[in-house]
C-alpha cells in the first residue's frame, strides 16, 4: 500500500530563456529564441525543464512528456508571482517536449501597454535583457518514489508562468523553488524507505491536474 506524502507548497521551476544550441531554430525565430511580427508582438521560446535530478527530485522523459500533454488552454505570463491580472504581460501558447527539454513558447502582444512594451523592449534587446523565468504547477502534481528509492516526479500540469526566477536560477542547484523543495524535505520525501517499504516500493504525493502540442 503507498503512503501519501502530504506536501502542502506550490510547486514551482525555474527556467532559462534561449533557445538551446542542440534545437533546431524554428523559422522567424533569432538565435535567442525571439521572433518578432509586424504589429510589434513577439513569441519567445524558453527552456524550462529537462531530465535530471533538481534539488534531489528525479525529473524524468515521461513526466515531461505528461505535462506537455497536460496543456489545454493559455497560461498567463506574469512578472512576478503575484498572480494579479494587471501583472499579466501574455500568455503561453504551446508546451512540448522534445530534442530533451520541456519547451514553452509564450506571446506577449503589442497592446500599446507601457508595461508590455517594457518586456517587448527588453526581449528584443542585443542581447535581450530578460534571461529567466519559473514555471508554476499550483497544487496539481504528483510525486513517487521510484524503484530505486528515489522521489520522482510522476505528473503535473502548469498553471502560471513567471518572468521573476527563483534564487540559484537553473543551474545544477537550482530549478525548484526553494519553498516547495523545504515542505518536500520536511514531508519526509527525502528520507530512505524503511525495509517495510520495499515491497511497495511506491511512495507518492498527489495534487490536482489539467494540460497539449503542435509544431513551434
Amino acid at each position: 500500500m503507498s503512503k501519501q506524502l502530504p506536501i502542502n507548497e506550490e510547486l514551482a521551476f525555474s527556467v532559462s530563456f534561449s533557445l538551446p544550441e542542440s534545437l533546431k531554430r524554428p523559422d522567424g525565430f533569432n538565435r535567442y529564441g525571439v521572433k518578432e511580427y509586424e504589429d510589434g508582438s513577439i513569441d519567445v521560446i524558453f527552456a524550462a525543464m529537462e531530465p535530471g535530478v533538481r534539488k534531489g527530485i528525479r525529473v524524468t522523459d515521461e513526466f515531461l512528456t505528461r505535462v506537455a500533454g497536460n496543456f489545454s488552454e493559455p497560461i498567463p505570463i506574469q512578472l512576478d508571482h503575484s498572480q494579479g491580472q494587471l501583472a499579466n504581460v501574455g500568455y503561453l501558447k504551446d508546451v512540448r517536449f522534445a530534442d530533451g527539454f520541456l519547451r514553452v513558447l509564450g506571446h506577449v502582444p503589442n497592446t500599446g501597454n507601457s508595461v508590455r512594451s517594457d518586456v517587448i523592449a527588453d526581449f528584443t534587446h542585443e542581447p535581450p535583457a530578460i534571461n529567466d523565468g519559473s514555471v508554476g504547477f499550483g497544487n496539481d502534481y504528483r510525486i513517487e518514489r521510484n524503484d530505486a528509492g528515489e522521489p520522482e516526479f510522476v505528473d503535473a500540469t502548469l498553471v502560471e508562468f513567471s518572468l521573476t526566477p527563483f534564487p540559484a536560477g537553473y543551474g545544477s542547484d537550482g530549478g525548484l523553488s526553494p519553498q516547495f523543495a523545504e515542505a518536500a524535505r520536511e514531508a519526509g520525501v527525502f528520507n530512505e524507505p524503511d525495509a517495510e517499504a520495499n515491497d511497495a516500493p511506491v511512495s507518492h504525493l498527489k495534487g490536482t491536474s489539467r494540460a497539449r502540442f503542435t509544431e513551434i
